[in-house]
């Protein structure tokens, strides 16, 4: 009862403790994990007192079961998880879950629901196996001089104490006390003791009460200073984070336009749960300097509204409300400080990490790497309007970032050494001396500001851009960009003539594109004259034509849609999915994505494509552009995935029978081999018997078979008492187990043979045998179940006793 006492009391204060790890968890179902482990004890403690055979050897595995079961049913899993074809989910939720809790922030507070079901399974399952170590049975053996205290009949406390030690010292750890730290050393303190050694005390007062009450105030000092060391005794944020990967994935968005080199391993980097596939987005690079696309350097000024305002239009209230998403990202093999999200990116909440916004509108960041484990959620505004809407829609008439028509362009080499000292004056009004580059602002389609060159350094402007960007490295693409817009009479057929030009028949997607001649950009070289490259190129040179047209674009980097999962209910996103868009401004509806890139890019589930109107007529294409893919559809400009490749890992998105990875994975087959296995040899271990009329006859025969499948088998006449002497020197133990043996064999009603015997003559067969000895001599020697001897049955015979006489 003492002992119940205190399991009761140092369970309860592990529950509370506990239950701050997670955010929403209840008292009362924390203190269920308490009446579980309490029931458990009290089963252990019953199951030992059931008379000996096969019901109280199945006893305690069948109460050990249903403990852990009532424990992982408590912990919210959910019970279909535990059907074979779950058990793939299970252990990758449960191994995804257990890394993450090396990083996630405490009380756990999040979007992934696994992190939070590993730390209630952690909670449930420790109390209860703290209970079930309570009452263990133990088997007694003989007392050593040398060790001045005996053990305890029952259970091992010592080992279930220290359990319970971890759960309530390490929510303290991570989260601080919720009282002093000696009245909590204190407390834990007495009811240690209370647990450990108040059934060895006498019920009535006296010196062993004092001596508790000392004992326990001796101990609260040490446990104080134990729990305000600043670790706990199990640091399990260590121990999670041993468990993640030691080459997690990362990923730069600097766009150098080379072989690509970012990894592509097919790793899973990431898990969203969306109902609509959305590009994931980590940066805009909203810059255009000289060679490429870079990211803002400066955040702009908001005024009043949040700075993602400036990302939305001035009616966004009146936009379908099926252009806002509310995603759930959870990160797993990778790294980044970048918040992924879609389109733009108005708010982050359950975050298992603190976030804040990043310096371009729409985009967040993270203070702290996140890593495997962290997840958010987060509400994201993606237009999507069909292409009879972006037909007659205006772009640039509302200026909400002036910036994004502006690029800065060098000078070809030839003409900045044409140019003296005091003709490059006289062109920027000023004795800076010759000028490299210039700033180029270009007048919206509609109208709105004035054509302008603007020269670094020199605080001048000029107002003949025609003239700054033919003496530009982009000459090229200056007079593409004048002759497409020409044909053009809305801005949706400039985008259109500019993407049908990028699939023009000698583009070609290479994932090695070679390299420009020196003094020539990547993009003018892409556009004008290899017509090779990847997403990177295709991205770059459609925001810079766009650009060049006044019309507001930008290169968006992060991730395709990854592929469905219908089973997971979620995007599976990888690290082939790495990919670069544009985003294009039209007023009324803001940033709406556009995918030139064809469909041969590395990201496997990137499709999007332009449509053309209803009745027209798609425009010609290479074959690997996925021009007629994109000709049926005429509603989604950006996002128009083709049905027959929206797949998860090797899973229509339809929900088909297949698993995520094309069924039932190795592993698991793996794992099912070696439980049949296993029970197979627990089979063939319990029910082989030796031969032999008698038990003792079966016994002798037992111990020389065992002494053959060690190699050290017997010679033909070998005694029982010579084997005594041979085996009886290891232990008396192994002695007395022969000399029962022999005693027994020829006795009309032998006595049982002690169990300890046969332990320890299973001990002696291991030694010796080095590594794996131990499950050799198992082998040899397997245990056995004592079946109750039966009394014998009385049975009535009539015997005829009549004498007969013959004279």
């Amino acid at each position: 009862m003492a002992r119940i006492v205190g399991l009761a009391a140092l369970g309860a204060l592990g529950a509370l403790e506990w239950q701050r790890l997670v955010g929403g968890l209840s008292s009362g179902r924390a203190l269920l994990w308490v009446l579980v482990a309490l029931g458990a004890a009290a089963a252990v403690l019953g199951a030992e007192r059931l008379p000996a055979g096969r019901l109280r050897v199945l006893a305690l595995p069948a109460v050990t079961v249903i403990a852990l079961f009532l424990g992982y049913w408590l912990s919210g899993a959910g019970l279909k998880l535990l059907k074979p074809h779950g058990w793939d989910d299970l252990l990758s939720g449960l191994g995804g879950g257990l890394q993450a809790l090396g990083t996630v922030r405490m009380p756990y507070v999040s979007a992934d629901p696994w992190p939070r079901i590993v730390l209630e399974l952690l909670g449930a399952e420790l109390l209860i196996l703290a209970g079930l170590l309570t009452f263990w049975p133990r088997s007694p053996r003989a007392g050593d001089a040398r060790v001045p205290l005996t053990p305890p009949e029952r259970g091992y406390p010592f080992v279930a104490v220290a359990v319970l030690f971890v759960v309530v010292a390490s929510p303290v750890i991570s989260l601080g006390g919720t009282a002093s730290s000696l009245l909590l050393g204190l407390g834990l303190a007495a009811l240690t003791v209370v647990f450990l050694w108040l059934e060895r005390l006498p019920l009535r007062p006296g010196l062993g009460v004092a001596g508790l009450i000392a004992v326990a105030l001796l101990g609260a000092l040490p446990i104080a200073a134990a729990a305000d060391r600043g670790q706990p005794w199990f640091d399990y944020r260590s121990f999670a984070e041993s468990l993640g990967p030691d080459d997690p994935v990362r990923f730069s968005w600097n766009q150098s336009y080379g072989p690509i080199t970012w990894p592509r391993d097919g790793n899973e980097i990431m898990r969203v749960s969306s109902k609509e596939p959305l590009y994931w987005k980590a940066r805009n690079l909203d810059v255009f300097f000289k060679d490429g696309w870079t990211t803002r350097s400066e955040p702009l000024d908001p005024g009043p509204d949040p700075l993602f305002s400036l990302d939305l239009p001035d009616d966004v209230q009146d936009a379908p409300a099926s252009w806002t998403h509310t995603v759930s990202v959870s990160i797993r093999r990778m790294r980044i400080r970048d918040v992924i999200g879609a389109g733009t990116t108005e708010s982050i909440t359950d975050g298992s990490r603190g976030v804040e916004q990043g310096i371009s509108p729409g985009t967040w960041d993270a203070p702290s790497v996140l890593r495997r484990g962290d997840s958010y959620t987060a509400k994201v505004y993606v237009p999507t309007p069909t292409q009879e809407q972006l037909a007659d829609a205006t772009t640039g008439a509302v200026e909400r970032q002036p910036d994004e028509r502006v690029i800065t362009v060098p000078f070809k080499p030839s003409e900045v050494r044409s140019i003296p000292r005091s003709a490059a004056s006289i062109i920027a009004k000023t004795k800076a001396g010759p000028i490299t580059d210039a700033e180029v602002h270009f007048s919206s389609w509609e109208g709105v500001g004035a054509d302008r060159v603007s020269f670094p350094g020199t605080g001048r402007s000029d107002f003949d851009v025609d003239s700054v960007m033919r003496r530009s490295i982009y000459e090229q693409t200056w007079e593409l960009s004048k002759k497409l817009k020409s044909e053009s009479a809305q801005p949706m057929d400039y985008v259109r003539a500019v993407y049908d030009y990028l699939h023009g028949p000698s583009f070609r997607y290479v994932e090695r594109p070679p390299q420009p001649p020196a003094g020539q950009a990547p993009l003018e070289y892409f556009i004008n004259q290899t017509h090779e490259g990847y997403c990177q190129h295709y991205a770059g040179a459609m925001a810079l034509m766009l650009r060049m047209a006044g019309i507001p674009a930008r290169v968006a980097t992060g991730f395709s849609p990854g592929g469905f999962s219908a089973r997971k209910k979620a995007w599976i996103v990888r690290d082939t999915d790495a990919h670069a868009w544009v985003e294009v401004w039209f007023d009324k509806y803001g940033w709406v994505t556009i995918d030139p890139t064809p469909n041969a890019t590395p990201a496997r589930s990137q499709i999007a494509a332009l449509a053309p109107l209803r009745g027209a007529s798609p425009p010609p294409a290479a074959a690997d552009t996925g021009a007629a893919d994109a000709a049926a559809n005429t509603e989604k400009p950006n996002i128009s995935v083709r049905p027959e490749l929206r797949l998860g890992v090797d899973e229509p998105i339809s929900g088909a029978t297949a698993s995520d990875s094309g069924g039932i994975s190795f592993w698991i087959w793996a794992l099912g081999v070696l439980v049949v296995a296993v029970i197979v040899l627990a089979v063939a271990l319990f029910l082989r018997r030796p031969r032999g009329k008698t038990p003792m006859d079966r016994a002798i025969n037992e111990v020389e078979n065992a002494l053959e499948r060690v190699g050290r088998p017997v010679t033909v006449g070998t005694t029982m008492t010579q084997l005594e002497r041979r085996l009886g020197s290891h232990s008396p133990e192994v002695k007395a187990y022969l000399a029962a043996l022999a005693a027994g064999r020829y006795a009309l009603s032998p006595p049982p043979l002690p169990r300890s015997g046969r332990r320890a003559l299973r001990r002696a067969l291991a030694q010796g045998l080095g590594f794996g000895g131990g499950l050799r001599a198992l082998w040899a020697l397997p245990p056995r179940v004592e079946r109750p001897a039966r009394e014998p049955r009385s049975r009535t015979f009539e015997v005829d006793t009549t004498v007969r006489v013959q004279s």
